[in-house]
């Protein structure tokens, strides 16, 4: 199984690449696309969540409930008191850090559920939801965001997956081959059952993906991007000139 460094390592790359690939379609703002590929990271981590008393889950856990305290505070910025905002902030960051923590260290097991295929669909579908009902997002935007918490999800469970394959050793495939990358557990059949249905039920909690779906199947928001997968006569042209400082007049 790779560590929480290959884990953070592998999903801020694979959030990086489909970050770089908006910027060059030119249709999103760069504070969006950065939000975008924080969302990947962090998708990058969840599935360790079933892992409460590790290091790394618990600090995420603490920047989860700080971040989330703000996102509440931004939100409701111009609507409530200073009281009022702090209170809010405090009740986010206690739910979150103790609530939900708590919860998981009973419920789960480490590689359960909660490390599959349908939990990074279930993540990245609540993740839609809040953006759109929660903080106004427009459909675009909430789907980008789903979409990156799972991709970063999903490349989490592809490195666990890939570090199950022993090339070195008398078996190819250690025991722990095909645990991570799963559709669900036959040994768990309701709480696999109960995950699918959660996944149809957030879908229709979400808004209509028609919109996100039309933006990221046209040929035109690749176009460009696909004009500019190699460099044209000379590399990098102009880029020493924009970094190397003009030269000052001489008195």
């Amino acid at each position: 199984m790779a560590d929480f460094n290959t884990h953070l390592m592998g999903a801020a790359a694979v959030s990086g690449l489909a970050a770089t690939v908006l910027v060059m379609t030119g249709q999103f703002s760069h504070p969006a696309i950065t939000g975008y590929f924080v969302l990947g990271v962090i998708g990058g981590l969840l599935p360790d969540i079933d892992s409460p008393h590790s290091i790394p889950v618990r600090i995420a856990f603490m920047a989860l409930a700080v971040i989330a305290g703000f996102l509440v505070v931004f939100t409701f910025g111009r609507r409530y008191s200073l009281t009022e905002l702090i209170l809010l902030w405090i009740g986010c960051f206690v739910l979150i850090r103790y609530g939900v923590f708590a919860l998981l260290d009973h419920f789960t097991v480490h590689r359960g559920l909660l490390h599959s295929i349908p939990m990074g669909a279930c993540c990245g579908l609540i993740t839609t939801a809040m953006a759109y009902h929660v903080f106004n997002a427009s459909v675009i935007h909430a789907w980008l965001c789903g979409s990156f918490v799972t991709l970063g999800f999903l490349a989490h469970l592809l490195l666990d997956e890939f570090y199950s394959v022993n090339l070195f050793g008398k078996k190819l495939l250690k025991k722990s081959f095909g645990t991570a990358f799963s559709l669900g557990s036959v040994k768990q059949p309701l709480g696999t059952m109960a995950l699918y249905l959660a996944v149809i039920g957030l879908f229709y909690l979400c808004p209509s993906p028609r919109p996100f779906g039309e933006v990221m199947l046209s040929q035109e928001t690749y176009r460009s991007v696909a004009q500019r997968l190699l460099p044209g006569e000379t590399w990098f042209a102009g880029f020493l000139r924009r970094v190397t400082p003009t030269r000052l007049p001489i008195l």
